[in-house]
């Protein structure tokens, strides 16, 4: 699916690598609707159920129709499971897969109607590493995101909609510049020790938007040591 004249809508697209991904899809001719809790296009709390439905629904009403979506808004915030409580390890969870897959829900009989579309969720090496991990609950979350990227290769053959993830290590974005005034790469991102920039995790999104053949798949991208 080529991305020039498509309908785009980019979750936590306001900075870092959402941005990157508007961007590079607003470069290749996409019309880019951009829902963030931190302003964009619509102002959305994406672990809250009925702002996700509202979110999908404006978006549609835009211009009639979602053809690509971009699950990229996640993130936890300290304390962390087990020290912290359930409320707030329970909205990380939330934010980083139910979200996604209330989204999805939501987008699909859009999508299906269409006959086309394309999915893209941005996951963490943190979700694929057996080394322990301080955001657990972050982790476990960037987990089900792979998991259920590939189970839901079937929507390729039965609605044309294809699901895909790409899968970054560090990324450098302003608040992991930030840690690095204080503290080495290797404390932040587990050996090995790499950063990528945001653009390159963006280019991988769309190839994967553009790749008619690729469903259910995981790019991983290491990246380069600094």
């Amino acid at each position: 699916m080529e991305v020039e004249g498509r309908v785009a809508l980019v979750t936590g697209g306001v900075r870092g690598i959402g941005r990157a991904i508007s961007e590079a899809l607003a470069a290749g001719g996409a019309h880019v609707i951009v829902a963030d809790v931190d302003g964009g296009d619509i102002l959305v709390d994406l672990t809250r159920e009925g702002e996700v439905s509202r979110m999908i629904d404006e978006a549609s009403h835009v211009y009639g129709r979602i053809d690509v979506l971009v699950n990229n808004a996640g993130g936890y915030e300290h304390p962390v499971f087990p020290e912290a409580p359930p409320g707030h390890w329970r909205r990380t969870l939330e934010l980083n897969l139910a979200a996604p897959m209330l989204a999805i829900q939501y987008v699909l009989p859009i999508m299906a109607t269409a006959g086309r579309g394309a999915i893209v969720n941005v996951a963490s090496t943190a979700g694929i590493g057996e080394e322990p991990y301080q955001g657990v609950e972050y982790a476990v979350a960037k987990a089900g995101l792979i998991r259920l990227t590939s189970a839901l290769g079937g929507l390729k053959e039965r609605h044309n909609v294809r699901v895909n993830c790409v899968c970054p290590h560090t990324v450098a974005t302003t608040a992991v510049l930030q840690q690095l005034q204080y503290r080495t790469l290797s404390e932040i991102a587990p050996p090995p020790a790499t950063i990528l920039q945001p653009h390159e995790v963006a280019e991988a999104a769309i190839a994967l938007i553009e790749d008619d053949e690729a469903f259910g798949r995981t790019v991983v991208l290491w990246g380069d040591t600094p």
